[in-house]
Protein backbone atom coordinates (compact mmCIF):
# COMPACT_ATOMS: atom_id res chain seq x y z
CA UNK A 1 0.00 0.00 0.00
CA UNK A 2 2.99 2.49 0.87
CA UNK A 3 5.41 1.15 -1.59
CA UNK A 4 8.87 -0.35 -1.09
CA UNK A 5 10.33 2.62 0.14
CA UNK A 6 9.23 2.31 3.94
CA UNK A 7 11.86 3.39 6.34
CA UNK A 8 12.39 1.93 10.27
CA UNK A 9 11.10 5.95 10.86
CA UNK A 10 7.37 5.46 9.70
CA UNK A 11 6.96 3.11 12.86
CA UNK A 12 8.26 5.38 15.26
CA UNK A 13 5.32 5.86 17.42
CA UNK A 14 6.41 9.22 18.35
CA UNK A 15 5.43 10.07 14.75
CA UNK A 16 1.94 10.78 14.78
CA UNK A 17 1.07 11.33 10.76
CA UNK A 18 2.49 7.65 10.41
CA UNK A 19 0.63 5.96 13.18
CA UNK A 20 -2.80 7.42 11.78
CA UNK A 21 -1.91 5.75 8.91
CA UNK A 22 -1.04 2.50 10.33
CA UNK A 23 -4.56 2.78 12.42
CA UNK A 24 -5.88 3.62 9.68
CA UNK A 25 -4.73 0.04 7.74
CA UNK A 26 -5.16 -2.05 10.44
CA UNK A 27 -8.70 -1.12 11.12
CA UNK A 28 -9.42 -1.67 7.04
CA UNK A 29 -7.80 -5.18 7.75
CA UNK A 30 -10.36 -5.71 10.56
CA UNK A 31 -13.35 -4.73 8.73
CA UNK A 32 -12.00 -7.08 5.70
CA UNK A 33 -12.14 -10.07 8.32
CA UNK A 34 -15.61 -8.88 9.93
CA UNK A 35 -16.79 -8.95 6.30
CA UNK A 36 -15.35 -12.17 5.81
CA UNK A 37 -17.03 -14.02 8.86
CA UNK A 38 -20.32 -12.71 7.93
CA UNK A 39 -20.01 -13.99 4.16
CA UNK A 40 -19.90 -17.58 5.61
CA UNK A 41 -16.12 -17.91 6.91
CA UNK A 42 -15.51 -19.32 9.91
CA UNK A 43 -11.50 -18.89 10.49
CA UNK A 44 -9.80 -15.67 10.33
CA UNK A 45 -6.43 -14.94 11.26
CA UNK A 46 -5.81 -10.87 12.07
CA UNK A 47 -2.27 -10.19 12.09
CA UNK A 48 -0.92 -6.61 12.72
CA UNK A 49 1.92 -4.96 14.38
CA UNK A 50 -0.19 -3.46 17.44
CA UNK A 51 0.79 -0.10 19.49
CA UNK A 52 -0.61 0.13 23.08
CA UNK A 53 -1.18 -3.17 23.19
CA UNK A 54 -3.36 -3.58 25.79
CA UNK A 55 -6.04 -1.36 24.23
CA UNK A 56 -5.70 -2.33 21.21
CA UNK A 57 -6.77 -5.85 22.32
CA UNK A 58 -9.53 -4.30 23.88
CA UNK A 59 -10.97 -3.16 20.69
CA UNK A 60 -10.04 -6.24 18.55
CA UNK A 61 -12.46 -8.41 21.41
CA UNK A 62 -15.40 -5.78 22.06
CA UNK A 63 -15.48 -5.47 17.84
CA UNK A 64 -15.56 -9.28 17.46
CA UNK A 65 -17.58 -10.22 20.30
CA UNK A 66 -20.33 -7.60 19.09
CA UNK A 67 -20.27 -10.18 15.90
CA UNK A 68 -20.51 -13.33 17.77
CA UNK A 69 -16.83 -14.33 16.84
CA UNK A 70 -14.88 -16.22 18.88
CA UNK A 71 -11.17 -14.92 19.86
CA UNK A 72 -8.15 -16.74 20.73
CA UNK A 73 -4.61 -14.43 21.22
CA UNK A 74 -1.94 -15.65 20.14
CA UNK A 75 1.94 -13.91 21.24
CA UNK A 76 4.89 -15.38 19.98
CA UNK A 77 8.38 -13.92 22.14
CA UNK A 78 11.70 -14.66 20.92
CA UNK A 79 14.88 -13.04 22.51
CA UNK A 80 17.77 -14.67 21.40
CA UNK A 81 19.20 -12.28 19.04
CA UNK A 82 20.76 -14.92 16.38
CA UNK A 83 17.48 -16.35 15.93
CA UNK A 84 15.86 -12.92 15.38
CA UNK A 85 18.41 -12.22 12.87
CA UNK A 86 17.95 -15.37 10.91
CA UNK A 87 14.05 -15.13 10.76
CA UNK A 88 14.85 -11.81 9.52
CA UNK A 89 17.30 -12.50 6.95
CA UNK A 90 15.19 -15.37 5.98
CA UNK A 91 11.30 -14.28 5.76
CA UNK A 92 11.55 -10.89 5.77
CA UNK A 93 13.79 -9.74 3.62
CA UNK A 94 12.75 -12.32 0.75
CA UNK A 95 8.67 -12.11 1.20
CA UNK A 96 8.98 -8.34 2.53
CA UNK A 97 7.74 -5.99 -0.60
CA UNK A 98 9.20 -2.63 1.79
CA UNK A 99 12.42 -4.25 1.43
CA UNK A 100 12.46 -5.14 -2.50
CA UNK A 101 15.75 -3.95 -4.05
CA UNK A 102 17.54 -3.18 -0.89
CA UNK A 103 20.95 -4.82 0.53
CA UNK A 104 20.55 -7.87 2.94
CA UNK A 105 22.82 -6.03 5.39
CA UNK A 106 21.26 -2.75 5.19
CA UNK A 107 17.55 -4.20 5.12
CA UNK A 108 18.32 -6.12 8.71
CA UNK A 109 19.49 -2.81 10.44
CA UNK A 110 15.93 -1.27 9.36
CA UNK A 111 13.58 -4.12 10.73
CA UNK A 112 15.88 -4.12 13.53
CA UNK A 113 15.84 -0.23 14.32
CA UNK A 114 11.37 -1.19 13.90
CA UNK A 115 11.89 -3.65 16.78
CA UNK A 116 13.17 -0.91 18.64
CA UNK A 117 10.50 1.20 18.07
CA UNK A 118 7.85 -0.77 19.52
CA UNK A 119 10.08 -2.45 22.60
CA UNK A 120 9.28 0.62 24.91
CA UNK A 121 5.34 0.19 23.97
CA UNK A 122 5.27 -3.56 24.18
CA UNK A 123 2.56 -4.47 26.79
CA UNK A 124 2.87 -8.28 26.65
CA UNK A 125 -0.74 -10.44 27.13
CA UNK A 126 -1.70 -10.57 31.27
CA UNK A 127 -5.09 -10.43 31.43
CA UNK A 128 -5.99 -14.13 32.79
CA UNK A 129 -9.63 -13.37 31.48
CA UNK A 130 -8.69 -13.62 27.81
CA UNK A 131 -8.33 -16.27 25.88
CA UNK A 132 -4.63 -16.50 25.05
CA UNK A 133 -1.64 -18.79 23.53
CA UNK A 134 2.09 -17.37 24.47
CA UNK A 135 5.12 -19.33 22.65
CA UNK A 136 8.11 -18.13 24.04
CA UNK A 137 11.44 -19.42 21.53
CA UNK A 138 9.07 -20.91 18.74
CA UNK A 139 10.98 -23.93 17.32
CA UNK A 140 13.98 -23.49 19.66
CA UNK A 141 15.58 -26.20 21.61
CA UNK A 142 14.54 -26.41 25.28
CA UNK A 143 17.97 -25.88 26.50
CA UNK A 144 17.33 -21.97 25.35
CA UNK A 145 14.05 -21.70 26.93
CA UNK A 146 11.28 -22.47 24.83
CA UNK A 147 7.81 -22.70 26.48
CA UNK A 148 4.37 -22.74 25.92
CA UNK A 149 1.84 -20.89 28.35
CA UNK A 150 -2.39 -21.58 27.55
CA UNK A 151 -4.75 -19.98 28.90
CA UNK A 152 -8.47 -19.80 29.00
CA UNK A 153 -8.59 -21.96 26.01
CA UNK A 154 -12.23 -23.54 25.02
CA UNK A 155 -13.18 -26.19 22.53
CA UNK A 156 -12.07 -28.33 19.26
CA UNK A 157 -10.82 -25.64 17.31
CA UNK A 158 -8.72 -23.39 19.77
CA UNK A 159 -6.97 -26.42 21.16
CA UNK A 160 -6.24 -28.28 17.91
CA UNK A 161 -4.40 -24.53 17.27
CA UNK A 162 -2.30 -25.21 20.40
CA UNK A 163 -1.21 -28.47 19.42
CA UNK A 164 -0.30 -27.42 15.98
CA UNK A 165 1.50 -23.92 17.37
CA UNK A 166 3.61 -26.44 20.03
CA UNK A 167 4.63 -28.23 16.76
CA UNK A 168 5.59 -25.44 14.66
CA UNK A 169 9.65 -24.71 14.27
CA UNK A 170 11.98 -22.85 11.79
CA UNK A 171 14.15 -25.35 10.33
CA UNK A 172 14.33 -25.50 6.80
CA UNK A 173 13.76 -29.49 6.07
CA UNK A 174 11.98 -31.21 2.45
CA UNK A 175 9.45 -33.30 1.64
CA UNK A 176 8.78 -35.57 -1.12
CA UNK A 177 5.58 -37.29 -2.56
CA UNK A 178 6.13 -40.36 -4.50
CA UNK A 179 2.92 -42.81 -5.71
CA UNK A 180 3.77 -46.29 -4.49
CA UNK A 181 4.04 -48.78 -7.18
CA UNK A 182 1.66 -51.03 -9.25
CA UNK A 183 0.33 -53.94 -7.16
CA UNK A 184 -0.73 -57.03 -8.16
CA UNK A 185 -5.21 -57.14 -7.72
CA UNK A 186 -6.59 -59.94 -9.25
CA UNK A 187 -10.19 -58.79 -7.95
CA UNK A 188 -9.90 -55.24 -8.24
CA UNK A 189 -11.02 -54.53 -4.81
CA UNK A 190 -9.98 -52.17 -2.05
CA UNK A 191 -10.06 -54.73 0.45
CA UNK A 192 -7.87 -56.95 -1.24
CA UNK A 193 -4.22 -55.79 0.11
CA UNK A 194 -2.35 -56.99 -2.59
CA UNK A 195 1.32 -56.97 -3.21
CA UNK A 196 3.75 -55.47 -6.35
CA UNK A 197 3.65 -57.06 -9.52
CA UNK A 198 7.48 -57.48 -11.33
CA UNK A 199 7.23 -54.26 -12.32
CA UNK A 200 6.39 -52.83 -9.10
CA UNK A 201 9.62 -54.15 -7.88
CA UNK A 202 12.03 -52.52 -10.11
CA UNK A 203 10.17 -49.47 -9.16
CA UNK A 204 10.83 -50.38 -6.18
CA UNK A 205 14.69 -51.01 -6.84
CA UNK A 206 14.55 -47.58 -8.86
CA UNK A 207 13.24 -45.83 -5.92
CA UNK A 208 16.20 -46.55 -4.12
CA UNK A 209 19.06 -45.99 -5.67
CA UNK A 210 17.44 -42.78 -7.46
CA UNK A 211 16.61 -40.89 -4.09
CA UNK A 212 20.10 -42.60 -2.56
CA UNK A 213 21.66 -40.49 -5.63
CA UNK A 214 19.60 -37.56 -5.95
CA UNK A 215 20.47 -36.81 -1.93
CA UNK A 216 23.98 -37.21 -2.47
CA UNK A 217 23.96 -35.03 -5.14
CA UNK A 218 21.94 -31.89 -3.25
CA UNK A 219 24.67 -32.52 -0.90
CA UNK A 220 21.48 -33.74 1.67
CA UNK A 221 23.10 -34.66 4.74
CA UNK A 222 20.53 -34.62 7.19
CA UNK A 223 18.48 -37.52 8.00
CA UNK A 224 15.46 -39.02 5.75
CA UNK A 225 12.63 -40.69 6.99
CA UNK A 226 10.19 -42.45 5.25
CA UNK A 227 6.31 -42.87 5.65
CA UNK A 228 4.02 -45.23 3.98
CA UNK A 229 0.49 -46.81 4.58
CA UNK A 230 0.18 -49.70 5.97
CA UNK A 231 -0.72 -51.49 2.90
CA UNK A 232 1.44 -53.63 1.40
CA UNK A 233 2.13 -51.64 -2.15
CA UNK A 234 3.09 -48.65 0.07
CA UNK A 235 5.33 -50.52 2.29
CA UNK A 236 7.33 -52.82 -0.41
CA UNK A 237 7.64 -49.61 -2.16
CA UNK A 238 10.30 -49.08 -0.15
CA UNK A 239 11.63 -52.63 1.31
CA UNK A 240 15.03 -51.67 -0.53
CA UNK A 241 15.62 -48.54 1.84
CA UNK A 242 18.60 -49.27 4.38
CA UNK A 243 19.78 -47.40 7.19
CA UNK A 244 20.48 -44.30 7.88
CA UNK A 245 17.01 -43.94 5.93
CA UNK A 246 14.30 -44.69 8.94
CA UNK A 247 10.98 -46.43 7.43
CA UNK A 248 7.72 -46.14 9.39
CA UNK A 249 4.21 -47.11 8.55
CA UNK A 250 1.13 -44.82 9.30
CA UNK A 251 -2.48 -45.81 9.30
CA UNK A 252 -3.47 -42.93 8.63
CA UNK A 253 -2.22 -42.93 5.28
CA UNK A 254 -4.16 -45.34 4.09
CA UNK A 255 -5.97 -44.11 0.43
CA UNK A 256 -8.98 -42.81 -0.11
CA UNK A 257 -12.36 -45.56 0.99
CA UNK A 258 -14.05 -45.19 -2.51
CA UNK A 259 -17.10 -47.53 -0.58
CA UNK A 260 -19.58 -49.33 -3.86
CA UNK A 261 -17.44 -47.63 -6.50
CA UNK A 262 -14.11 -49.18 -6.56
CA UNK A 263 -12.14 -49.18 -8.93
CA UNK A 264 -15.44 -49.00 -11.25
CA UNK A 265 -15.03 -46.27 -14.42
CA UNK A 266 -16.57 -43.23 -14.51
CA UNK A 267 -18.95 -44.85 -17.10
CA UNK A 268 -20.12 -47.55 -15.09
CA UNK A 269 -20.19 -44.88 -12.08
CA UNK A 270 -22.48 -43.00 -14.10
CA UNK A 271 -24.24 -45.99 -15.25
CA UNK A 272 -24.86 -47.77 -11.78
CA UNK A 273 -25.71 -44.68 -9.17
CA UNK A 274 -26.67 -41.74 -11.56
CA UNK A 275 -27.71 -39.72 -8.57
CA UNK A 276 -24.69 -40.14 -6.77
CA UNK A 277 -22.81 -39.00 -9.31
CA UNK A 278 -24.57 -36.02 -10.21
CA UNK A 279 -23.92 -34.95 -6.58
CA UNK A 280 -20.26 -36.28 -6.61
CA UNK A 281 -19.79 -33.66 -9.85
CA UNK A 282 -21.48 -30.83 -8.01
CA UNK A 283 -19.01 -31.05 -4.83
CA UNK A 284 -16.34 -33.66 -5.32
CA UNK A 285 -14.50 -32.71 -2.03
CA UNK A 286 -17.59 -33.17 0.17
CA UNK A 287 -19.45 -35.95 -1.59
CA UNK A 288 -19.17 -39.12 -0.77
CA UNK A 289 -20.41 -42.44 -2.38
CA UNK A 290 -22.39 -45.28 -0.34
CA UNK A 291 -19.52 -46.74 2.21
CA UNK A 292 -16.97 -44.62 0.91
CA UNK A 293 -14.72 -41.68 2.43
CA UNK A 294 -14.71 -38.45 1.10
CA UNK A 295 -11.47 -36.16 0.49
CA UNK A 296 -12.95 -34.07 3.39
CA UNK A 297 -12.77 -37.10 5.54
CA UNK A 298 -9.92 -37.89 4.22
CA UNK A 299 -8.41 -34.46 5.03
CA UNK A 300 -9.64 -34.36 8.60
CA UNK A 301 -8.04 -37.90 9.04
CA UNK A 302 -4.46 -36.79 7.69
CA UNK A 303 -4.47 -33.77 10.02
CA UNK A 304 -2.04 -35.70 12.73
CA UNK A 305 0.07 -36.34 9.75
CA UNK A 306 0.08 -33.35 8.62
CA UNK A 307 1.23 -31.68 12.33
CA UNK A 308 3.90 -34.62 13.04
CA UNK A 309 5.35 -33.19 9.43
CA UNK A 310 5.44 -30.12 11.23
CA UNK A 311 7.21 -30.98 14.06
CA UNK A 312 9.55 -32.95 11.53
CA UNK A 313 13.18 -30.99 11.50
CA UNK A 314 14.36 -34.51 9.36
CA UNK A 315 13.66 -34.35 5.61
CA UNK A 316 10.70 -36.57 4.90
CA UNK A 317 9.42 -39.09 1.87
CA UNK A 318 5.84 -39.72 1.55
CA UNK A 319 5.02 -42.75 -0.41
CA UNK A 320 1.52 -43.73 -0.88
CA UNK A 321 -1.83 -43.63 -2.81
CA UNK A 322 -2.73 -40.55 -5.49
CA UNK A 323 -5.43 -39.51 -2.90
CA UNK A 324 -3.39 -39.11 -0.02
CA UNK A 325 -0.84 -37.62 -1.81
CA UNK A 326 -3.09 -34.89 -3.18
CA UNK A 327 -4.34 -33.78 0.22
CA UNK A 328 -0.98 -33.18 1.17
CA UNK A 329 0.34 -31.50 -1.57
CA UNK A 330 -2.36 -29.34 -1.36
CA UNK A 331 -1.49 -28.75 2.40
CA UNK A 332 2.26 -27.49 1.58
CA UNK A 333 1.10 -26.06 -1.97
CA UNK A 334 -1.84 -23.88 -0.54
CA UNK A 335 -4.27 -25.36 -2.98
CA UNK A 336 -7.90 -24.90 -2.05
CA UNK A 337 -10.56 -27.58 -1.33
CA UNK A 338 -12.27 -27.43 -4.61
CA UNK A 339 -9.07 -28.15 -6.58
CA UNK A 340 -7.67 -31.29 -4.41
CA UNK A 341 -9.79 -34.24 -6.26
CA UNK A 342 -8.70 -32.61 -9.12
CA UNK A 343 -4.70 -32.56 -8.65
CA UNK A 344 -2.41 -34.65 -10.74
CA UNK A 345 0.29 -36.25 -8.83
CA UNK A 346 2.37 -37.93 -12.02
CA UNK A 347 3.25 -41.43 -12.21
CA UNK A 348 7.58 -41.88 -11.98
CA UNK A 349 7.73 -38.78 -10.58
CA UNK A 350 9.30 -37.38 -7.35
CA UNK A 351 7.22 -34.39 -5.84
CA UNK A 352 10.47 -32.19 -4.00
CA UNK A 353 8.65 -29.72 -1.44
CA UNK A 354 10.52 -27.26 0.08
CA UNK A 355 8.18 -25.01 2.87
CA UNK A 356 9.12 -21.63 3.47
CA UNK A 357 7.50 -18.71 5.19
CA UNK A 358 5.29 -18.15 2.59
CA UNK A 359 5.14 -20.54 0.23
CA UNK A 360 6.41 -23.62 -0.90
CA UNK A 361 9.45 -24.11 -3.64
CA UNK A 362 8.66 -27.26 -5.96
CA UNK A 363 10.82 -29.16 -7.52
CA UNK A 364 9.71 -32.23 -9.96
CA UNK A 365 11.51 -35.52 -10.82
CA UNK A 366 10.42 -37.27 -13.53
CA UNK A 367 11.87 -41.00 -14.52
CA UNK A 368 10.41 -44.31 -16.28
CA UNK A 369 10.66 -47.36 -14.66
CA UNK A 370 10.14 -51.01 -17.13
CA UNK A 371 10.98 -53.91 -17.62
CA UNK A 372 14.09 -53.10 -19.72
CA UNK A 373 15.04 -51.29 -16.86
CA UNK A 374 15.20 -47.86 -15.71
CA UNK A 375 16.10 -44.00 -16.10
CA UNK A 376 16.19 -40.91 -15.60
CA UNK A 377 14.10 -38.34 -17.47
CA UNK A 378 13.60 -35.28 -16.65
CA UNK A 379 13.68 -32.24 -13.68
CA UNK A 380 12.09 -29.21 -13.44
Amino acid sequence: MFGSNIQHSFFDLNDVPSLEKRDQVANKALDDMIAFFKSGGQVGIYDTTMTIMESRRRVILERCENENVQVVFIEIICDIPEVIEANIREVKLTANPDYLGWEADDALKDFLKRIEHHVPYYEPITDSSLSFIKVHNLGVEANVGEHVIVNNVKGYLQTRIVYYLINLHISTRTVYFLKNGCEVNSQQTYKEDASLTPKGIAYAKFITRFVTDLRQSERKDSTLKVFTSCRRSSSETVQFLKPPIIVGKRVHLAELNPGVVEYSSEAVIKEKYPEEYAMHLKDPFHHRYPRAESYHDLALRLEDVILELESEKDDILIIGHESVLRCLYAYFLDRSEDEIPKLEIPVNTLIEVTPQAYNAIEKRYTFKVGDEGSKFLLMN
